[in-house]
């Protein structure tokens, strides 16, 4: 008989736990039409990413899920053409809206936005040790994802191993491979090239001297080609390439060669002699620093790439803290403000009080999954987490409660 009461408490208590529906429409942009048969996980942020549930859109591109309220946010996964699409959402509210392209194995319309290189030395000068950025955008009309094969082909300084690669599309940023392409010193990637900007960051190390010549050459068009170096460090470029010499009062003691316009063959090789480290951090007196210490990084929500707050050996995570700050400038387009230190301000009224109130929603929903990815990782420490979390929850709250006002 106690059995029996404690297993109907038990019932009672699963009918009685508040649940909420997630909904969801998938569009495919390639044809302007809903997505139909797309396959969709449901996953939740817990000891990895675990599945919640799944399902397939309807004819009309659209799923639900019925879930727990939840105050962090799901993260929706769909398959469509063998590529995965993802977005965040919580239950309640508007439907999620889920955006996929139909794939190609050739688009003509891929280029380099922006290659960014970093380089010192180890201590002894033994080691050249490197970081790259490749910011590929993909404008194809109309928009399709270039999937097989190597989707990005790049160079390496002879003798270049790598220690590690990933790729960033929005807020999402994985491990990836990046293989031997065949011709001496010539990698590759396979991550699907999506429509819009795609980020790709490689770390290596090379044997060094005292003296090397590297030659960044690319086989798709580049807009912006940016080398960063301790001055300390001498760079000379080779006959034909053309580089501009540019320096920024954030990076005391760094150089910064600029060559911009590029197409696949034109010469843009270069050497480098000497040794010499970046670094620790920009200089206190050029901008502030947020609540967590970190130098231009944005206090507020939404504020995009943040500065990497660890770094694997052999790069030692404290002499490259400006490179948090020159991912983020690439995502937004920064080597524009490098070289033309232009402003543009954005016309007041431009957006009304309903349409900020949703940017904001969403900018806090990708804010809140980052956080909880960076605990997961170990990237933030739990006092940083609880308080970072405290504040998310907070703005989050107003946020709802000002759009629920709104609608």
């Amino acid at each position: 008989m106690k059995q029996v009461a404690i297993t109907f408490v038990l019932l009672v208590c699963s009918l009685a736990a508040p649940a909420d529906t997630l909904k969801g429409v998938v569009q495919n942009s390639t044809t302007n039409k809903p997505s139909a048969g797309d396959e969709v996980t449901l996953k939740k942020i817990g000891k990895g990413m675990e599945d919640v549930a799944k399902t397939k859109t309807n004819a009309k591109g659209e799923f639900t899920f019925d879930v727990p309220v939840a105050q962090q946010p799901y993260i929706i996964w769909v398959q469509h053409q063998g590529v995965t699409y993802t977005q965040a959402g919580l239950p309640g509210g508007v439907p999620v809206a889920v955006r996929v392209f139909d794939t190609a194995t050739s688009v003509k319309e891929i280029s380099i936005l922006d290659h960014a290189m970093a380089l010192q030395t180890s201590e002894d000068g033994a080691t050249l040790n490197g970081e790259e950025f490749y910011t590929v955008g993909n404008q194809s009309t109309p928009p399709r994802t270039l999937t097989g094969g190597h989707t990005l082909e790049f160079y390496l300084p002879e003798g270049a191993s790598i220690t590690e690669a990933s790729v960033q599309t929005g807020k999402t940023q994985l491990k990836t491979a990046a293989v031997p392409a065949g011709e001496k010193n010539k990698y590759a990637f396979v991550f699907p090239i999506r429509p819009g900007q795609t980020q790709f960051h490689i770390l290596y190390t090379v044997p060094y001297s005292g003296k090397l010549e590297i030659n960044p050459r690319s086989d798709l068009p580049t807009q912006t080609l940016m080398v960063a170096a301790p001055d300390s460090i001498k760079f000379a470029a080779g006959d034909g390439a053309v580089y501009e010499t540019k320096t920024n009062p954030q990076f005391k003691n760094v150089n910064f060669f600029i060559a911009k316009n590029l197409t696949p063959k034109q010469k843009v090789a270069f050497e480098i002699s000497g040794k010499g480290e970046m670094p620790r951090e920009p200089e206190q007196a050029s901008g502030p620093r947020n609540g967590s210490g970190a130098p231009g990084e944005p206090a507020g929500p939404g504020g995009g790439l943040g500065v990497p707050n660890e770094r694997p050996d052999p790069l030692h995570s404290g002499q490259w803290i400006f490179l948090g700050v020159l991912s983020l400038f690439l995502a937004a387009g920064g080597v524009f403000v490098y070289t033309s230190n232009q402003n543009v301000a954005a016309p007041a009224g431009a957006v009304n009080p309903q349409d900020r109130s949703a940017l904001l929603m969403e900018a806090m929903k990708e804010e809140v999954f980052q956080l909880e990815s960076d605990r997961l990782q170990g990237k933030i420490n739990p006092q940083d987490y609880q308080t970072a979390k405290a504040a998310l929850d907070k703005t989050l709250q107003r946020a709802v409660q000002r759009q629920s006002k709104t609608t």
